[in-house]
This record gives C-alpha cells, structure tokens and sequence, in this order.
C-alpha cells in the first residue's frame, strides 16, 4: 500500500506523520513526531525569523526527514502557517526549510488551513448530519470553521493563537488583570466577523483540534500529561473551561506548569490559549466542546 508523509511547520510545533493508505479503512500510522520550536515568537515580536529559531526548526525537519525516507513514503506534502506567513524572511526560511526536508515547503493560506482542519476532522469523526463548530487555535492563529452536514460551509482564519498573544498581551508572570482584560477584548473584536456570518441557527456540537485543547480537555478530566495521546471524544463544558481559565490566570509560571495535563512548554502559553477557547464558547453560546 502507498505510504505519504506530512509536515507542518506551525508557530508553536513542527509535526509530522507517515501513513500507510489502505483503501475503505483508516490511514495507518507509521511514524508521529511533535517538536516544540516556537518559531512565532521571533515573528511575532520582530517581524521576522530569528537566526537561531530557523536554525532550530531546520534541524528539526532534518531529523523529520530522515524518519519518513527511512519508511519509503512515495509522497510528502509540508506546509508552514502563520509565523511564515508574516515573516518578512520568509523567501529565506522556505529555502532552507526546502532543502532540509529534501522536498518543496508551501506556505498555505488561513483557508487552505481550515479547509484541512476539516478533512482531518471529518476523517476521524464525521458530522455528516449535524451543524457543528470547529476551532483550531495554533500557535499565531485560530481557525473557526462552520460544518453543515459534513461539508466545510464557511471558514475564518484570525490572529488569535496563543504565542501570538503571549508576545502581544501577556508581559508579567502571573499575567495583570489590566492586560488581561485588554487581551479578551481583542479577542471579542478579532471573533466578531465569525460569529455575524455564522449565523444564529442552534449549533449541533463543537470540536476543538488544537494541543491547546487538548491541555484544556486534559486538565478538566484529570487526565495526565503521559496519557494524553490517548485523548480522544473527551469533553469540556464552559463552566469548566472558565474555571480553568480563571485559575491559570491567578498562577505564576511555575504553578501552572505543575497543573495536571498542561506540560512545561504548554504552560508557558496555556492562558492566551483558554482565553481564546473560552470566548468561543461564550460568543457562540457553545455548551461544551469535545477534542
């Protein structure tokens, strides 16, 4: 059977996967790796790439590479989002990222990043009868995404991911009720053209796919940081994503990375990132979600 591989060079994470395509039954997973680069920060801070976040995140597709040309894929698609989206070097990165995964690096737009967020859905969990909401809030962006009956219907791609936040919002350690304050705003605004197209019409369900879901999801139902790849349909309503965001919110860094299902790295984002989960919720009047 024909094996492929994927990329995803995001602001946050570098990941891919190798699968083995078998006709009428789910891709089969032969290789999964996750690598925290935070490659947004430089970006988003200075408008561009630093030296040493490209130096890294090469190195890290590099290793990627040699895992999938060790399975003999017979195709390979990688795609970077937001962070290289906005970087003025970005002709530079594409260049050395190309040559270090020895295959061509697109950068994809925010709707072609919701269009795949929902083939990714539908093929884990189809809706193919509900209206339901999906949200994924990366590293420098959120996509929301409207599915009716298993079709994508409409889509938004909106600078509201985590380490874009962080940087813009975020300075002290707890985080000050002040900037706080000034981040939910901007993410009502940024989330106000959303909610008027998508309508009124009741939802069916909500599904986020985001890491920073699944810490959410994680901590909610008390699911260790070991067990978390193991996550799957779990659910969270909004009174418990609330309280969850109104706790991180009080702790320092260090306190917050003692929170059950978070991680170290995770815990460094995590709030900007409820933050935005929590106000989907609100806005579209969202009961719960599941990851």
């Amino acid at each position: 059977m024909p094996r492929y591989a994927a990329i995803d060079i995001g602001s946050n994470s570098v990941r891919m996967q190798a699968a083995e395509v078998v006709p009428g039954s789910p891709a089969r997973i032969l290789a999964s790796e996750r690598q925290v680069t935070r490659l947004g920060e430089s970006v988003f801070r200075t408008g561009a790439i630093s030296r040493e976040a490209l130096d890294l995140v090469c190195g890290v597709l590099s290793r990627m590479a040699g895992i999938y040309q060790g399975l003999n894929v017979v195709g390979v698609r990688a795609v970077a989002t937001s962070a290289v989206r906005d970087a003025r070097n970005q002709e530079e990165f594409l260049e050395r990222a190309s040559q270090a995964l020895s295959t061509r690096v697109e950068v994809i737009s925010g709707q072609e990043e919701a269009r795949l967020i929902h083939l990714g859905v539908q093929a884990r969990w189809p809706h193919n009868r509900h209206r339901i909401l999906i949200v994924d809030i990366g590293g420098g962006s959120a996509e929301l995404i409207l599915g009716e009956h298993g079709r994508l219907a409409e889509a938004f791609s909106k600078p509201l991911g985590a380490v874009r936040l962080t940087e813009a919002f975020l300075k002290h350690d707890p985080p000050e009720p002040a900037d706080l304050h000034r981040m939910n705003e901007y993410i009502r605004e940024k989330l106000a053209a959303a909610l008027r197209s998508f309508g009124t019409a009741p939802w069916d369900g909500a599904v986020a796919t985001s890491a920073t879901a699944l810490a959410v999801v994680s901590a909610v139902n008390r699911v260790p940081r070991s067990k978390r790849d193991g996550a799957d349909r779990l659910r969270a309503t909004s009174g418990q994503v609330r309280r969850f965001y109104e706790e991180v919110s009080r702790r320092d860094l260090s306190g917050r990375r003692k929170m059950m299902g978070i991680g170290p790295r995770r815990a460094e984002i995590i709030v900007a990132g409820a933050a935005v989960l929590l106000e989907v919720l609100r806005s579209f009047r969202l009961s719960s979600f599941y990851f």
